[in-house]
């Protein structure tokens, strides 16, 4: 992608994170996070376990508020948004993928995809051929009939991987996306969100704790002691 195509779609701020304590003293876990992130760019976000990977997840996506600072979504702050505005917000213009896929476990690959586009007001047939296109591009076409239980964990988090796309998002947030897969499961499942990622251009945040996938990576941020750093 050309410097030229290039323009901010994620603006992070000054970001605060507290908790206040009960018992003891407030818990601070972001102290001031500053991010950008490019329209089609992939950042991978490393750290410790309970460095706040997490939570700094939930505010770029509109999940939490923080404490203090901003998060300038295509230019809109979605810290201050109300319950109903984020909600669409995630909807719209943001995808998820989590390391455990959150599927509908009563419905198949294609209705659990479909979902997102039908909230935002598509039609039932428009969902279903955007669904189904997805599913063909993460190579489950012919499984687009069968429920969660049926599939394997690699080809549940394939799905997941569609639906985060199915309304054409401008950043996706994952979230130890194949944490919970085997190697060569890893692989194909980094493959298509990579791929994805590429074919339509939308930016990437990824948490984890695998090298290989952060690799991938344009840039590798290391959160620790409340701000992220450059690795």
């Amino acid at each position: 992608m050309t410097e030229a195509a290039r323009s901010a779609v994620l603006e992070v701020r000054g970001l605060r994170r507290s908790y206040t304590g009960v018992a003891g003293p407030d818990l601070h876990i972001l102290r001031g996070v500053d991010l950008t992130l490019d329209r089609g760019e992939a950042v991978a976000i490393v750290g410790a376990s309970g460095s706040g990977k997490s939570t700094l997840l939930h505010l770029l996506g509109a999940l939490d508020r923080p404490t203090a600072g901003t998060v300038l979504l295509d230019g809109i702050d979605i810290g201050t948004l109300g319950d109903e505005e984020a909600a669409a917000i995630r909807n719209k213009r943001l995808g998820f993928v989590f390391q455990f896929h959150h599927l509908l476990l009563d419905f198949t690959a294609l209705e659990n995809v479909m979902v997102p586009a039908l909230i935002q007001g598509e039609s039932v047939a428009g969902a279903r051929k955007q669904a189904s296109a997805l599913l063909d591009e993460v190579g489950l076409g012919d499984r687009i009939g069968h429920k969660p239980g049926e599939l394997s964990g690699g080809e549940q988090q394939r799905v997941a991987v569609a639906r985060a796309l199915v309304n054409r998002p401008l950043v996706i947030l994952a979230d130890e996306p194949t944490g919970n897969l085997d190697t060569d499961t890893s692989e194909q499942v980094q493959d298509t969100l990579f791929a994805l990622r590429d074919r339509y251009g939308v930016a990437l945040v990824v948490v984890t704790h695998n090298r290989q996938l952060a690799a991938r990576a344009e840039r590798v941020l290391r959160l620790g002691l409340g701000v992220l750093e450059d690795v």
